[in-house]
């Protein structure tokens, strides 16, 4: 029974469920849903296009909302962006209102985008303020020179603000020695604001002292031939730059080796250009020179596979040692060179070349000569050469066509380097041309010939110079019979010098 109720009730419920009513709604109910979701869609898509309908843009400022610069410095603005749904119109932009930095104040710095029915806009704002101090305009000028700082007589400034006008009124000073002879003055001034301005004054003072320089010992000194001369100096000082001893400059020279008076100039000069000057004479005497009856046989400008051989022959003969000043030479010559070595010669360097457009050009070529050719004899030889000959002689003034002054320059240069340099006191005239008669030379020799001090006698061994050769016997028989004794040229031999003409 009640199943059938049950199932009789069922079926009155769904005969009630589809009647034409309820049908109705539920088609109404089934449709809602996709309408719904169209509506929903417009409405997003609205939104989302508004800005390309309506052409509003993004805009956004590069960097600070709001920003400061200086009054007359040219104001920059960083710039501003717009975009319209991602894509960037920022080329549309145009700026309006801009900055003028020339007054104080604030700005509103502008940028536009015109849509497509407004414009839009995005400020950004600049405050123009005054962070510039006073200009001061020196009176006088920058750099002041005076005798004495008790001299210096302030000539004052000007000082004008670019919103203030003139702050004279404000300025202050204050002096500053930098150095014994130099002073700052330095102004200031400051506006309304705070802001300083500075200005700098130099003063110097005008040095036109000279230093005071002064010989230590003599003015006036005598000294014995071929001794050692101690030049006991000078002492100098200056009112700025105290004592300048050390600075002192020296010119001039004093030659042990021949007599005569010589001049030393003593120079000093301070910071500020003043020079002041000091002399003093040096006379060198005649002594006893230990080297009385002494004869020094030279020979120059060799050596030659003749005329030089003969001399060593005459030499030996003799037992005699001489000095050789020789030239560059080949290799073939290495064995007279040996024998000069091997008999007790002396071996001094005459230098690569005899010509003086070569040599005497500079100091650097003339060493060149001797040092290159020292160093050539050494390895050959063994031989280590202590002495050497200026070509022409120290007194030569040839040399000036090719280097005025070179000779005074030289001279100092050789001994600095720890050469000895011989000049002659006795000529033998084999110079004057080849060959010169044998009497000729041997009067010459003997005449010049002195018994007081050491002779140290010039003669050439070149192929050109066979006389010489000839008269060497006669020379030297001379000599023994009246006493003399013949020397080669040792690191004990006194000096001959000629004094320098160039």
């Amino acid at each position: 029974m009640s199943s059938r109720n049950s199932y009789g009730q069922i079926k009155r419920d769904r005969y009630v469920y589809n009647t034409p009513r309820n049908r109705r709604s539920r088609r109404r109910r089934n449709t809602f849903s996709p309408i719904l979701l169209i509506i929903i869609v417009v409405i997003l898509l609205l939104i989302l296009l508004r800005p390309l309908i309506t052409g509003r843009p993004k805009m956004r400022l590069i960097g600070l909302s709001q920003e400061t610069t200086a009054q007359g410095e040219e104001y920059i603005d960083p710039g501003a962006t717009a975009t319209i749904y991602r894509i960037d119109v920022s080329s549309r932009m145009y700026a309006v209102d801009g900055v003028d930095t020339d007054e104080l104040g604030t700005y509103e710095y502008t940028y536009c985008v015109d849509g497509r029915r407004r414009t839009f806009s995005i400020s950004r704002t600049v405050e123009v303020v005054d962070v510039t101090g006073p200009d001061i305009e020196l009176n006088g000028d920058a750099l002041t020179i005076v005798s004495s700082i008790d001299d210096y007589e302030e000539p004052g400034v000007v000082a004008i603000d670019n919103c203030d006008g003139d702050v004279t009124d404000t300025v202050t000073s204050e002096m500053n020695q930098i150095n014994d002879y130099t002073w700052e003055v330095t102004y200031s001034a400051v506006d309304e604001l705070g802001n300083v301005g500075t200005a700098v004054r130099e003063i110097q003072l005008h040095d036109d002292v000279q230093p005071e320089i002064e010989l230590n010992g003599s003015d006036y000194m005598v000294v014995d031939r071929y001794t050692d001369f101690e030049d006991p100096g000078v002492t100098a000082t200056d009112n700025h730059d105290g004592d300048i001893s050390e600075d002192v400059a020296v010119s001039g020279y004093v030659d042990v080796y021949r007599t005569g008076e010589f001049t030393l100039t003593y120079t000093a000069t301070d910071s500020s250009g003043n020079t002041a000057e000091v002399t003093r004479t040096v006379v060198v005497q005649n002594a006893p020179s230990g080297e009385e009856y002494s004869i020094y046989l030279t020979f120059d400008d060799g050596p030659s596979d003749d005329v030089t051989v003969e001399i060593l022959d005459t030499l030996k003969a003799n037992d005699i040692q001489a000095t050789f000043f020789i030239l560059d030479y080949t290799e073939d010559k290495i064995p007279i060179l040996q024998r000069m070595i091997d008999e007790g010669h002396t071996i001094g360097i005459h230098g690569t070349s005899h010509e003086y457009d070569e040599i005497y050009t500079s100091v650097e070529a003339f060493m060149d000569s001797i040092d290159s050719l020292a160093e050539k004899l050494e390895r050959d030889t063994g031989y280590e050469a202590f002495c050497l000959r200026f070509p022409g002689g120290s007194s030569n003034t040839v040399s000036a066509s090719y280097s005025p002054g070179i000779m005074s320059e030289l001279v100092q240069v050789v001994t600095e380097q720890g050469w000895m340099y011989f000049d002659w006191n006795v000529d033998s005239d084999d110079a004057t041309g080849n060959n010169v008669p044998v009497e000729t030379i041997v009067s010459t020799v003997e005449s010049e010939l002195s018994e007081t001090t050491g002779n140290v006698v010039l003669m050439h061994d070149t192929s050109a110079k066979q006389t010489t050769a000839e008269s060497l016997q006669t020379i030297i028989d001379y000599g023994k019979e009246n006493g003399y004794s013949f020397y080669p040229i040792t690191r004990e031999t006194n000096q001959v010098h000629h004094g320098v003409s160039n």
